[in-house]
């Protein structure tokens, strides 16, 4: 696709399959960058930063501790900050060029990365979602790149979309502040909520979707209010991702929507101020 027809597509379908931007080279030094890092979380880990704990355990820990489920996914959160290998990839300007491109700005920043692994044999599915909701930001004015470090495949684990779903009236920001609003409503007077078209989506089973197969080094963006899932890895293969979520200007720190957010400590800024400063780097 031209430059032109990759923002037709985007705009569409909420999700775009932009091939590979990295060379075998630096898809294997990722690999190696996330061992080390992998190596280390198995043991004490480094709690220089405090997402660096989140999403996977360490020595010691338990699954009621660690709020997990039997281990069903495993993550590690701003590799930006803890590889070189992956600090270039934020920079690199073929995935940065088309963020920009994608979200009409004229500079992206990252909100955070993250490593999404799913070893062979030892993951459930992933649920459809919406990211948007799960973090204190606004407008949704965000684009996540999904860059494969192996291939994927519907047997190990692709991304599924719905296309069209982020800008679908029913998911929209309007119709979550409705159902939220309602939500509240019923549990104050002591009855359930009634389930909403989200809530049918979210229990949708991820073969619903189209799968977007990739192989290493090559990546997808889709819009923040896109439903995604993924289904279990079925194979004796690895499944790794590293998933970089850009900001355009003027997306700003929005606290109600996800106070407890594992970010929130590392924010400068007021709430309601434009997401800035040197935990957000410019890509």
């Amino acid at each position: 696709m031209t430059p032109d027809e990759q923002l037709t597509y985007f705009d569409t379908n909420g999700y775009l399959n932009r091939g590979p931007v990295l060379t075998a080279a630096e898809v294997e030094a990722m690999r190696d960058g996330l061992d080390r890092v992998i190596s280390l979380e198995r043991g004490d880990g480094d709690d220089s930063s405090v997402e660096f704990k989140y999403g996977h355990d360490r020595e010691g820990d338990a699954p009621e501790e660690s709020g997990r489920d039997a281990r069903a996914i495993h993550q590690y959160v701003n590799m930006w900050k803890r590889d070189p290998a992956y600090e270039a990839a934020i920079h690199n300007p073929k995935i940065a060029a088309t963020a920009c491109r994608l979200l009409r700005t004229p500079r992206v920043r990252l909100w955070h990365d993250q490593v999404i692994s799913k070893p062979p044999g030892d993951n459930a599915h992933f649920g459809f979602h919406q990211d948007f909701y799960f973090w204190p930001l606004g407008p949704p004015n965000i684009v996540s790149c999904w860059l494969a470090l192996d291939d994927a495949t519907v047997d190990t684990g692709c991304m599924h979309v719905i296309p069209e779903s982020h800008a679908d009236p029913r998911f929209s920001p309007e119709a979550w502040a409705r159902e939220t609003s309602a939500a509240q409503t019923a549990r104050d007077e002591g009855r359930p909520a009634e389930k909403t078209e989200r809530d049918r989506m979210r229990e949708a089973d991820p073969s619903h979707g189209i799968p977007v197969e990739l192989a290493a080094g090559d990546c997808m963006f889709h819009h923040c209010l896109n439903f995604h899932g993924t289904p279990p890895n079925v194979t004796d293969r690895q499944r790794r991702a590293f998933v970089m979520i850009f900001m355009a200007e003027g997306v700003r720190y929005n606290h109600a929507q996800s106070p407890g957010h594992i970010l929130v400590p590392t924010i400068e800024v007021a709430d309601g101020e434009p997401l800035v400063g040197d935990a957000f780097p410019v890509a």
